[in-house]
Parts: C-alpha cells; structure tokens; sequence
C-alpha cells in the first residue's frame, strides 16, 4: 500500500499562502486570449504593445496607430486588427480600476511596467485620483493578470515562474519547477 507523503509546517504554511493569494487575485481580469502582447508576437514589448496601448488610449487609429509599432513577426499587424482586439478588451485596460482607460494613467501605468518600472517609479503620478488601484503593490499585481513576461503562454499571476519560460508550476510547491522536478 501506498504512504501518503505528508506536508511538513514549512510546506503547509507555503501552501496556504499560495491559496490566499489566489484568493486575492482578480480573476475577472485574467483573460484566455488578452494579454499586454497586443500584436501578438509572444512578448510584451514597450517599443511595440506599449505604443500600440497608449496610442490607442489617445485616440489613434488606423496607420497613425500601428505605423513603426508592429515588431516583424507579429500575428495582429493591420491596424483593423488591432483596433478590433483592443476594443474588445478595453476594460482590462483600466489599471488603476478607476472606471475609465485613459493614456495618462493607465498607459503610462503599462508603459512603466514594460519598460521595468516598479514601486513608486511606477505609479508616481500617474493613478487617477478616484482609482481603487493605487499602490504599486496593488498595479504589479493587477498587471500581472494581463502580462506574461517570460512569454511562455501563461500570464505571471498564474506563473510560479513569471520570469523562467521552461517552467511555469510548482505543484508541490518546494521552489523548483515542475520541469526541473
């Protein structure tokens, strides 16, 4: 007969943190088929989705949005595309949770992240004032849920690895992937 395994404290108490978190994660924002790489090349890239955002957020349209904005492999390249696939995911744009997507708070709120901002950097001065999001703590979080940084398919909130792209879980939560496992 198989022996059960069970959890030491340091493991169990690993394991409730992971689920609390998960608690905490706003799940109506993780999406199936959104995430910061609008043009849809596999990486989120400042120069390219983050242009393509805050363009987009100011009102650009057609080639004044994606002329010198679209990386060379993109899967989304022609403007209606991209107009199109931001449209449809516009809510998931209001980072700061504010009610509204505006270039000034949420895509400069993207902008920062893709570029690396973090903590203060990153949300000094650009969260609207009547915003529920408005700790950087809160942002990273919020980001996290549409952001997939090592491009392995599966957003960083959801990643027990947001920065390894060969692995992604830990189910037995001892800090080494599944893969490495």
């Amino acid at each position: 007969m198989k022996q059960v395994k069970k959890l030491s404290l340091g493991r169990r108490a690993k394991f409730l943190v992971l689920m609390l978190a998960f608690c905490f994660i706003p799940f109506y924002a993780i999406s199936d088929d959104f995430t910061l790489d609008v043009d849809g090349n596999g990486k989120a890239e400042p120069l390219t989705d983050g242009l393509l955002i805050i363009r987009y957020l100011f009102g650009f349209t057609g080639e004044a949005l994606t002329s010198g904005a679209i990386s060379s492999n993109a899967v989304r390249s022609s403007p209606e595309e991209i107009e199109a696939h931001l449209a449809a995911n516009v809510s998931l744009l209001d980072i700061d949770d504010d009610g509204s997507t505006k270039a000034l708070t949420d895509g400069l709120l993207i902008i920062r992240s893709l570029f690396g901002f973090s903590d203060e950097a990153m949300v000094k001065n650009a969260v609207a004032d009547t915003g529920n999001r408005f700790t950087a703590a809160s942002i990273e979080a919020y980001l996290g849920s549409i952001k997939d940084s090592d491009s392995d398919g599966v957003v960083d909130s959801l990643d027990a690895f947001p920065s390894n792209a060969s692995e992604s879980l830990d189910t037995d939560i001892d800090g080494i992937g599944n893969n490495a496992d």
